[in-house]
């Protein structure tokens, strides 16, 4: 995974691992919670699911009954194995550990496109295993996060964390002080870091592109809590002292995006498409490793015209910024989204998504958070908002390699 940083310091709390023996499924276990009476940590599940050896397809579906050994691999890792399924578990208890295989990499684990795959599986249906027994399938209701871990917000990197890291630490102190537990904030390297950790359910909360949390709600069900305001204008900005007016200006010169796998790039792209302008036919595109980047190639020449947010133009430094013009603003799409992991409880949601709702009246922190972001306001996300969103899935899935 890539490296992210830690807002805060705040580490989880460890829980104390004794188990060595077999484990038996009882009702209301998820694999995480199994996977905690060996590690310590029910987010820690990931390092006993082995795809290949473990001999269970999918970990959000377990059955009653099953029973779980910890097994080792030929390389020395550890897992759990699936040894007893119910009605056969004398048959298999004794069955030899298969022959150990390399272990997949970690994005070709299958994940279901109706269930939570989470760091700690949720709401998973009790299915039956492949060979057919005669249980009834048991469907088990979510279970809350330990009382004493920290509530773990991820945070997409659209602009430089080290412009994150202070906004986000004023949120943090928000929700420990009205909420009265442990916040650790995260801002993962990038775009790509962030949607698979959203995916695996490694964060609680996560604030998103709109986008992208379109498609973490679609297939991981995360709850939608508010979206951000105002709006984000997407920008089409140039060298104040060039003649550049128009997208016309493009044809045979080079157009650069703060994050080709930003939404703001993606309304860039249907908009020139419009202005009947093809890239790689009519203009280049070039991509600046981060958005201050995107300030020195306008600047330099290299590139005659850059889209971006408003957010990302206000994160070049001063001396870039002041010399760059906006050309035009030529849509106004839906801002940055925050949701909730449905492993916690209903109560728990309701209550954040408060504290969301109330956090840019804070004097203490959220005024500051106000002022060095530009948010106006956090409103309820309802469908009709998301679903404004819908035209762009079907793009985002290819661009974060979600497999349909």
């Amino acid at each position: 995974m890539a490296v992210a940083v830690a807002v805060s310091g705040f580490a989880a709390a460890a829980q104390t691992a004794t188990m060595t023996g077999p484990s038996d499924v009882q009702p209301g276990d998820t694999f995480s919670s199994i996977a905690s009476r060996y590690t310590g940590d029910v987010r820690n599940w990931r390092s006993l699911y082995n795809a290949e050896l473990s001999g269970l397809s999918n970990p959000n579906l377990i059955l009653v009954g099953m029973r779980f050994e910890l097994a080792t691999d030929a390389t020395g890792k550890r897992y759990l194995h699936l040894v007893g399924a119910p009605g056969a578990r004398a048959a298999v208890a004794a069955a030899p550990a298969p022959v150990a295989a390399p272990a997949l990499a970690p994005r070709a684990v299958p994940k279901p496109a109706a269930l939570v795959a989470s760091a700690a599986p949720s709401a998973p249906v009790l299915a039956a295993p492949a060979a057919p027994v005669a249980a009834p399938v048991v469907v088990v209701p979510p279970l809350p996060a330990a009382a004493d871990a920290p509530l773990v917000i991820g945070v997409l990197p659209n602009i430089a964390a080290s412009a994150l890291i202070p906004q986000y630490d004023m949120l943090r102190r928000y929700l420990e002080r009205v909420g009265g537990h442990k916040v650790r904030v995260v801002v993962p390297a990038n775009f790509k870091a962030f949607f698979d950790s959203a995916m695996g359910g490694e964060f609680d909360i996560a604030v998103s592109a709109p986008h992208l949390a379109r498609v973490l709600q679609l297939e991981r069900n995360l709850v939608p809590l508010v979206i951000y305001e105002p709006r984000i204008n997407a920008l089409l900005i140039a060298p104040a002292d060039s003649a550049f007016a128009g997208p016309r200006d493009l044809r045979e010169r080079a157009v650069a995006y703060a994050n080709p796998q930003s939404l703001v790039a993606m309304y860039g792209q249907q908009w020139l498409r419009q202005q009947n302008l093809e890239a790689g036919k009519d203009f280049e595109v070039k991509s600046a490793r981060t958005d201050l980047g995107v300030g020195r190639m306008l600047l330099s020449g290299d590139v005659a015209a850059a889209i971006m947010s408003n957010g990302e133009f206000r994160a070049l430094p001063p001396e870039e910024s002041s010399r760059l013009k906006v050309v035009e603003v030529f849509a106004r799409i839906p801002n940055f989204v925050v949701l909730a992991h449905p492993r916690l409880e209903q109560a728990r949601i309701a209550k954040l998504r408060s504290q969301f709702k109330a956090f840019l009246a804070d004097t203490e922190d959220g005024l500051p958070f106000a002022k060095a972001t530009g948010f106006s306001g956090m409103i309820d996300a309802d469908d009709v908002l998301l679903r404004e969103l819908d035209p762009y899935v079907a793009q985002t899935r290819r661009a974060m390699g979600v497999v349909k």
